[in-house]
C-alpha cells in the first residue's frame, strides 16, 4: 500500500520526534525536503570551547563539507561562545554566510571584535534576518548602528555590546518592522542614538538592562519618546547606587495608554519599593501584568507592600490579570498576606528559582 503524498507531508509536519524526522529524510526523495526542513529548521548550537563540547567546530564542518545539503533548512541559529579570544567570531562568519534562510540569529561571544570584513559580510549576506541577538564587541558605536540598520526585515533586536571606540552614530532609520528593543551594555550610547531617530511607530517593546545611576535620564526620555506606543516595559539596575539614584528621583508622569505590561529587577532582593515608585509615575488604563522579585520576608517592607496593594487594586487597574512574584516557596504565604486585595482576585502568580518547587 502507498502511502498518499499529501498524507505524509501531514504526517512529517506534524512530527517532532528528530529520529524519527531523520529516518523519513532517507526513505525517498519524496520525502526527503519536507523531513529535512521540518528536523534543521532550527540548529541550537551551545558552543562553550570546552573537552567534550566542541559543538561550534562540529557544525562549521559540517556546513563546509562538500556534500551538505543543510544550509537552506536552517532558519534559526544560536551561538554561545565563551572563549576570550578577540579573534575567535571572525573566521565563522565567512561559514555561516551560506545559511541563506536564517531568519533568526543569537551570537553570543562577549569577548570577540567583529571585524570589518566580517561585519562587511554580516551585512551583505544576512538580509532575512527578523531576529537579531548580539552579545559582542564593535569597534567603534557607528558600526553597530550599521549593522543593526542593514536588516530591511528586522522586528526583535537585543543588542548586549560594547565598543572600544567614542565616536557617536548619525542619526538614522530603524528598521520598518523593529517592535522589540532589548538593550544592555553601553546603554546611554544606544538611547541617546535611539533619540536622534525618526520616531518609529512600531516599537512597543523595550527592555533596558543594567541602567546605572547616571542613565536614568536619558532612559526617562527615552521612555517619553515611545510612550505612544509603548506597550511593554521592562528594566532591571545595574547596582544598589542606581536603586537608590531611581528612588531618590522625581520624573514626570509617563503617559503611556496602550501600556499592557511592567516590570522591574533590582538588587537588593526586595524591589517592592521600586515596583511602587514605578508605578506612581506611570499613567497606565490598559495595564494587565507586573512582574518584580522578592526575596526577602515582607515584614521588611511592609508599608509599600500595603501600598502596592492599594495602587493595583484600584479601579485605575481593572485590566490587571497577573502579578508575577519570583521568590522562594517559604515567601508565597507572607505576600499573599500581605497583598490581600489582589489574592482575593486570584491574580498572584508565584515564579521560584530554578531548582525550587513550593513542596
Amino acid at each position: 500500500m502507498t502511502l498518499p503524498p499529501e498524507v505524509a507531508e501531514l504526517v512529517i509536519d506534524r512530527c517532532r520526534d528528530r529520529p524519527t524526522l531523520a529516518s523519513c529524510s532517507l526513505v525517498c526523495k519524496a520525502w526527503r525536503t519536507r523531513a529535512r526542513f521540518r528536523l534543521f529548521a532550527a540548529a541550537p548550537v551551545i558552543a562553550f570551547d570546552v573537552p567534550g563540547v566542541p559543538r561550534v567546530r562540529e557544525l562549521l564542518a559540517t556546513l563546509k563539507h562538500p556534500l551538505c545539503t543543510l544550509h537552506p533548512f536552517i532558519q534559526s541559529l544560536s551561538i554561545r561562545q565563551s572563549s576570550l579570544s578577540a579573534s575567535w567570531l571572525n573566521p565563522v562568519i565567512p561559514t555561516l554566510v551560506g545559511l541563506s534562510n536564517l531568519t533568526s540569529l543569537e551570537i553570543f561571544a562577549e569577548h570577540s571584535l567583529l571585524s570589518a570584513e566580517s561585519q562587511a559580510l554580516f551585512q551583505t549576506h544576512f538580509r532575512s534576518l527578523r531576529h537579531l541577538s548580539l552579545c559582542l564587541t564593535f569597534t567603534t558605536f557607528p558600526h553597530a548602528v550599521t549593522l543593526v540598520c542593514s536588516f530591511p526585515l528586522l522586528e526583535s533586536l537585543h543588542l548586549h555590546a560594547q565598543w572600544i571606540g567614542a565616536s557617536p552614530a548619525s542619526p538614522s532609520s530603524l528598521p520598518p518592522n523593529l517592535h522589540t528593543l532589548d538593550v544592555g551594555g553601553f546603554l546611554e550610547d544606544v538611547l541617546v542614538w535611539l533619540l536622534s531617530c525618526p520616531p518609529s511607530p512600531a516599537v512597543s517593546s523595550v527592555q533596558l538592562r543594567d541602567v546605572a545611576h547616571h542613565e536614568f535620564g536619558i532612559v526617562f526620555r527615552y521612555l517619553r519618546f515611545v510612550e505612544a506606543t509603548l506597550k511593554s516595559f521592562h528594566f532591571s539596575f545595574l547596582d544598589k547606587r542606581s536603586e537608590k539614584t531611581f528612588l531618590d528621583s522625581n520624573f514626570d508622569v509617563i503617559h503611556a495608554p496602550g501600556l499592557r505590561a511592567l516590570g522591574v529587577e533590582g538588587r537588593l532582593s526586595d524591589d517592592v519599593t521600586l515596583m511602587v515608585h514605578l508605578l506612581a509615575h506611570f499613567d497606565v488604563s490598559q495595564l494587565e501584568e507586573v512582574s518584580f522579585t522578592c526575596l526577602i520576608a515582607v515584614n521588611h517592607r511592609r508599608p509599600a507592600w500595603a501600598q502596592l496593594d492599594a495602587q493595583l487594586s484600584s479601579p485605575a487597574n481593572i485590566c490587571l490579570r497577573k502579578v508575577a512574584i519570583i521568590t522562594l516557596p517559604h515567601l508565597e504565604s507572607g505576600i499573599k498576606a500581605a497583598l490581600p486585595c489582589l489574592d482575593e482576585r486570584r491574580i498572584l502568580d508565584f515564579v521560584f528559582p530554578k531548582g525550587l518547587s513550593k513542596h
